[in-house]
Parts: structure tokens; C-alpha cells; sequence
């Protein structure tokens, strides 16, 4: 259970990690602007010059030792600079020998006198995160080490990977939501102001691009879990069950490409559409139903098939009817078929099945599994007789 539950924390949590937000990819290296919204540091700050002035990390950022909460705010305020820089609001030009620099302009760029000086804003991080229980972890193995950097931002901040080191599900917890803001339901929240975190798909290739929709069956059936860890039962039904369909599923002029997918069988039409009503609706309407204006059996400039099509023989549709019979029925309503395929009297009663197929365990399976099926032709449930 251990591993398994290790396994989803890899998959699902690191692959949400790096995503990007709603409108466009980050840049190689980058966090994402969701997990980590974009800050504004209007400052001129170098932690290596730092570093080698022998300032340490909780000298600076004394309150990281006791935060409990990623709300809040971390970064050093003035009083922690006076400890070595002179600094003296009533005199913003001051100079002090042998001393570091104290003028104003020395770390906030641009300022001039009688003006505000730039608001640094650092907003908290869509995560949960408690500073106090990493007391024992060095600060370098989640921001790095900082001794040869300049100005630190968001590409500091810890990622997915180094938190995997020690969340494993049994050095430290390995549940989605112990970093991750979870929405009622115990769900990983996914939507935020900043936009919309979307896996990847480094781990599990379902990377959420806009052809997700259509190839998203397989890792559906095989990680159910995986996929519930972000989304409701109802997510799925408003599409597979729901009565108005997403206007956005399939990409532009769709309509002037769809012939392909239909015949392919990929994505399956049917699970959205139903073939006798919307497919042949619109097909009638464009002019290529069997029953539109435009279309005509006996009129060689007006009709779609060739000459004997729909007489028994080799030359006949019945090949292509066992073949696929979903292009057949993009345009034939089934009365069109009954009309020679049919048990009933009077008919010509022309048999689709294979010799030998009433009685056989074929024919008694596929009556128990989809019997009204075959009283389409067998009207009173009687076997076809041969």
C-alpha cells in the first residue's frame, strides 16, 4: 500500500508540480507562475557578496526557523539590514567610512528623494508548507546554494524533485494534499487566480494539451486513482453522460475533417453522438442521406454508390457493411436496412448472418446480451429458420 501510494505521489503530484499556467508553457527551468505567482523585486541585492560578509540564511530570515504556515512572510525586514548597514531614514544620502552602504539608491534602484520607495511583493505560494518541521533539512537542499548567486527569485524555490526525496511515503507523508491546497472532498485544488495547474506529462505522457479530450481513455481506465485526485465523478459525466455536449472538443472546421476519425473509429463518434439521429441529420441536411433532396438511387449523376450496390454479389455492400458499419449508417436510417434485412413475411428476407448462425453459441450469446437488438428483424422472437 506504501508503494502504491508513493507511486501516485510521483505521478500526480509531480506532474502538477510542473505545469504551466493556463495561456502558455514556463520557460526552461522555471516554476510554474500558478504554484509560484510571479513576484516584484525592485531591488538591488546580492546574496553571494553576502555570503562572503559571513551572513548566514536565518540571520536574515530569522522567522523561517518558527513559520508553520506558507502564507507567511519570510523576507527580512529593514531592522534586519541596520544590523550592518547604517541606515538612516532622515538622512537618505548617508555615507559612513568603513561602513556598508547606507544610501537609499544603494539597494532600491530609481529612488528619488520625496518619492516612495518600490514595494518589494512576494506572494505566498499556492501550497502548504511548514518551515518549523524542516528544521532539520538544510536550506541549500531546497533554494540551493545561494553563495554565487546575486538577487534570488522564484527559480530558488524548492521544486517537485527535491521534495520527493524525503516524501515517500515513509521517511514523510506522500499524500497529494500534504503540500497541496485541497478543495472540499479532499481533492487537489486546481484552479487559482493565477490560472490552472496541469500535469506535464514527464511521468504518465498525459500531458493536458488541447487533444487530451480525445486520448485521455487509456490512462483513465488503467489510473483511476490518478485521475480522481484532481477530479470529481462529475467532471467525467458532464461530457460522457451529460445532454449538452462541450461546443470546444473538437478543433475548428472540424465538420470538413471529421470523415477520417469517423471511419477510423478514433475517436469512437458514438460516445457522444448518437449515429441514427445527430449523423444522419446532418448528413441528410448536407445532401448525402439516403433520404436528402440531393440524393437520388436511380439517377447516375445523383447517386452516391455504384451501379448494383445494394443487390446481393460480389460487387454488393455487404462487404463493406461487415467491414464497418458505422460509415453505412452515417447516412442509411435502419428502416433502409429492414427493408431486405428483416424475418418478417413478405419480405425478401435476406439473412445477414452466417450459415449455420441461429442456435449457435454466437447467436444465444449475443441474444442474451443485447436481445432487443434482434427483435429489430425477429419482430415476434423467433429464431430465423433456414
Amino acid at each position: 500500500m506504501r508503494r502504491w501510494t508513493a507511486l501516485l505521489l510521483v505521478s500526480c503530484v509531480a506532474a502538477i508540480w510542473g505545469v504551466a499556467a493556463a495561456g502558455g508553457a514556463t520557460g526552461p527551468g522555471s516554476p510554474s507562475p500558478v504554484i509560484y505567482p510571479d513576484q516584484r523585486l525592485p531591488l538591488a541585492f546580492s546574496h553571494a557578496a553576502h555570503a562572503r560578509a559571513g551572513a548566514t540564511c536565518t540571520g536574515c530570515h530569522a522567522d523561517a526557523a518558527t513559520s508553520r504556515s506558507a502564507l507567511d512572510n519570510l523576507m527580512p525586514p529593514e531592522a534586519a539590514c541596520t544590523s550592518c548597514h547604517p541606515i538612516d531614514r532622515g538622512d537618505p544620502e548617508r555615507v559612513v567610512a568603513g561602513r556598508p552602504a547606507a544610501r537609499c539608491v544603494a539597494c532600491h534602484p530609481g529612488w528619488q528623494p520625496g518619492q516612495p520607495v518600490a514595494r518589494v511583493y512576494v506572494p505566498p505560494p499556492n501550497l502548504k508548507f511548514d518551515h518549523a518541521a524542516h528544521r532539520s533539512v538544510d536550506c541549500r537542499g531546497c533554494h540551493g546554494d545561494l553563495a554565487g548567486v546575486g538577487l534570488a527569485t522564484r527559480d530558488h524555490l524548492p521544486r517537485m524533485a527535491d521534495c520527493l526525496g524525503c516524501h515517500d511515503g515513509r521517511r514523510a507523508p506522500s499524500a497529494c494534499t500534504t503540500c497541496h491546497l485541497a478543495e472540499v472532498g479532499g481533492r487537489v485544488q486546481t484552479d487559482f487566480r493565477e490560472g490552472s495547474l496541469r500535469p506535464t506529462g514527464g511521468l504518465r505522457g498525459d500531458t493536458h494539451g488541447p487533444d487530451f479530450r480525445t486520448h485521455h481513455a487509456a490512462l483513465a481506465r488503467s489510473a483511476e486513482a490518478y485521475c480522481a485526485s484532481c477530479h470529481a465523478e462529475s467532471f467525467c459525466t458532464d461530457c460522457h453522460v451529460g445532454v449538452v455536449k462541450p461546443l470546444d472538443f473538437h478543433p475548428a472546421n472540424y465538420v470538413e475533417l471529421h470523415a477520417v476519425d469517423a471511419r477510423r473509429g478514433s475517436p469512437d463518434c458514438s460516445t457522444c453522438h448518437r449515429q441514427q439521429s445527430f449523423c444522419v441529420g446532418c448528413h441528410e441536411r448536407a445532401g448525402v442521406g439516403a433520404r436528402a433532396g440531393d440524393f437520388d438511387r436511380t439517377d447516375p449523376m445523383r447517386r452516391f454508390h455504384p451501379p448494383g450496390w445494394g443487390e446481393p454479389g460480389p460487387a454488393s455492400h455487404a462487404r463493406e457493411a461487415r467491414r464497418n458499419i458505422t460509415t453505412c449508417v452515417s447516412c442509411h436510417r435502419e428502416e433502409l436496412c429492414l427493408e431486405c434485412h428483416t424475418a418478417e413475411p413478405g419480405g425478401p428476407r435476406v439473412d445477414p448472418h452466417p450459415a449455420g448462425w441461429a442456435g449457435s453459441a454466437r447467436c444465444e450469446a449475443l441474444a442474451r446480451r443485447a436481445g432487443r437488438m434482434c427483435l429489430r428483424c425477429h419482430i415476434d422472437g423467433a429464431r430465423c429458420q433456414r
